[in-house]
């Protein structure tokens, strides 16, 4: 009996604390002393699993590896992740091998099941509504043409592919500005524009072939492009487009921006600085990578390196709370990676090990 009377007393004081509070005040059912972060995306080995989360509390310098399985009562994640980002209280994680959809909420619990149909080797994602667009290079690439690659148009309240909008030319890095998806072609000197209004294509020729955006305060964006073994060019660096008129309006060189795919180019909060990765092979056949500036008031580079000398580079991240710049590292794609933290004006502050193969990174708050 004493039992029974404390569920109801639990129950009559849960509902009391419901009708005495307004629907803003409700508890928050994720606090931000619980998600606020930074969550870094690690790879693992393609086809030999071993990727994780790491989440970093920069407010008291603490590093859990190995999140999501601790979440999640020990489940390994079943793919190699390829990126993740926070849209509508969902965390969204594209898996290759298995290809999939993750879809966890905040506290990295996982809340549906992974959607695996018409999603083949995702790459990077951008949202508008209630759909994801999702850069696809296929079953089978060709690793030339790539004829069969596409955007896959996903829907977040049904939790699947709705259709697939053919792209060829290895889209990789998205973005939306003034109602257009623009893709970056990795296989082609050009940047697709998709109306998504009817979803008809146009295209940008650019001299390179492309990789990743930002977009700034006026929704223009800066691009990356690359020199790549399939499609060599003389002019790498970052172009401006003015997304108004479609018009690829200005060059700005520096060599050797890095051909990884990862986060290789990101502003800091007030989008006054860009930062690019470079790489490139030294003697021994090490790639060493470095980090360049971009002044955007100024339009020209730093003429010295944010940092440079660093092995295995793989990604950058901006810490939007304090501007520090997360540069990350992996030697090899089983072992230990690095989460190099550098402040604003560059100092080195220090180095976090973090899971295989890190790629990039989110941010909660």
């Amino acid at each position: 009996m004493k039992k029974y009377f404390f569920y109801f007393t639990l129950l009559l004081f849960s509902l009391v604390l419901l009708n005495s509070c307004g629907e803003d005040e409700l508890p928050d059912p994720f606090p931000s002393d619980l998600v606020e972060g930074c969550y870094i995306v690690n790879y693992g080995s393609y086809n030999a699993g071993g990727a994780s989360i790491s989440k970093y509390n920069y407010n008291t310098d603490e590093i859990t590896n190995f999140y999501y399985q601790a979440q999640n009562g020990g489940a390994e994640i079943l793919s190699n992740i390829q990126y993740g980002f926070e849209y509508k209280d969902s965390i969204f994680l594209l898996g290759n091998s298995t290809d999939q959809i993750i879809t966890v909420n905040p506290l990295f619990h996982q809340s549906v099941n992974g959607v695996t149909t018409n999603i083949e080797k995702p790459r990077f994602s951008v949202a508008s509504g209630d759909y994801l667009y999702i850069s696809c290079w296929g079953n089978n690439p060709d690793w030339g043409e790539m004829a069969d690659t596409y955007i896959a148009k996903y829907n977040i309240l049904t939790n699947a592919v709705e259709k697939t909008i053919a792209l060829p030319g290895g889209p990789e890095g998205l973005e939306i500005a003034n109602g257009k998806l623009y893709a970056a072609l990795n296989y082609n000197n050009k940047i697709a524009v998709i109306n998504l209004n009817d979803e008809s294509i146009s295209y940008i020729t650019t001299p390179a072939v492309s990789s990743y955006f930002v977009k700034d305060n006026s929704d223009n964006l800066y691009f990356t492009m690359l020199s790549t073994y399939s499609n060599y060019s003389e002019e790498t660096g970052i172009g401006y487009i003015n997304t108004t008129n479609d018009q690829l309006e200005e060059i700005y060189e520096l060599e050797n921006v890095s051909t990884s795919y990862g986060s290789m180019i990101q502003a800091n909060s007030n989008f006054s600085k860009i930062y690019i990765v470079t790489a490139a092979y030294d003697a021994n056949w090490n790639l060493t990578g470095a980090v360049s500036v971009f002044d955007v008031a100024n339009k020209t580079f730093n003429e010295n390196q944010f940092v440079s000398d660093i092995s295995g580079i793989s990604g950058l991240s901006v810490n939007p709370k304090n501007n520090d710049v997360y540069v990350f590292a992996a030697q090899s794609t089983t072992g230990v990676g690095l989460m190099k933290i550098y402040s604003e004006s560059g100092d080195f502050v220090k180095d976090i090990e973090i899971g295989a193969s890190p790629n990039g990174a989110f941010f909660l708050d």
